[in-house]
């Protein structure tokens, strides 16, 4: 099980639209530095620090590798719990309407539902993004399916993504199709 990261708030939206990478980067490393730092415990109390030393060095030393493992941990630990607690992939959580999605009995189980599905939504799109600055690009996918789920509307995790995804694949944020852009991106990536 995870432990829960700090909340963005929806006022952080703005901050990230327009953000240096560099701030948006330890932005998501603070969302998550209690889950990471039990899980990469050789990259000390600090790991966004790797990643960006890393990230402005241009290369990928061992540390960032075991920051991507602890990394996929999380993430993985977030797709088990869609899994086993409301039988869904990501994609099938992000399009999910919740009041169908379990079974539950009281507003507290309504709730718990809620914020159990939206904790690990949000700890997928993070962990997917700071593995894509890794140079983990498989993982791309994750950002993508937000984006689309999200239809244009940019809550917190889809601009995360949009971000993240402009960056890494020189898109043109202009560009209102940016998901189709990505995808095209994507497959020229695992062709390559």
């Amino acid at each position: 099980m995870t432990t829960t990261p700090r909340r963005m708030s929806s006022d952080t939206r703005e901050e990230l639209a327009n953000a240096p990478l560099r701030e948006i980067l330890h932005l998501l490393f603070r969302q998550l530095d209690s889950p990471l730092t039990q899980r990469a415990t050789s990259l000390g109390a600090n790991p966004s620090q790797v990643l960006l030393a890393a990230l402005e060095a241009g290369e990928a030393p061992d540390s960032v590798k075991g920051l991507a493992a602890a990394l996929i941990a999380l993430l993985d630990d977030n797709l088990k719990i869609l899994r086993q607690r409301l039988s869904v992939d990501f994609a099938g959580s992000l399009a999910a309407d919740i009041t169908q999605l379990a079974d539950w009995e009281s507003t507290a189980d309504f709730l718990s539902i809620a914020n159990e599905k939206a904790q690990a939504e949000q700890e997928i799109v993070i962990a997917a993004a700071l593995l894509v600055a890794c140079g983990s690009i498989e993982y791309a996918s994750y950002l993508i399916e937000t984006l689309e789920a999200d239809a244009g509307a940019l809550d917190v995790d889809a601009v995360i993504a949009r971000r993240m995804l402009l960056h890494v694949g020189a898109i043109d944020g202009a560009n209102t199709d940016a998901p189709s852009q990505a995808r095209a991106w994507l497959l020229d990536q695992s062709r390559g």
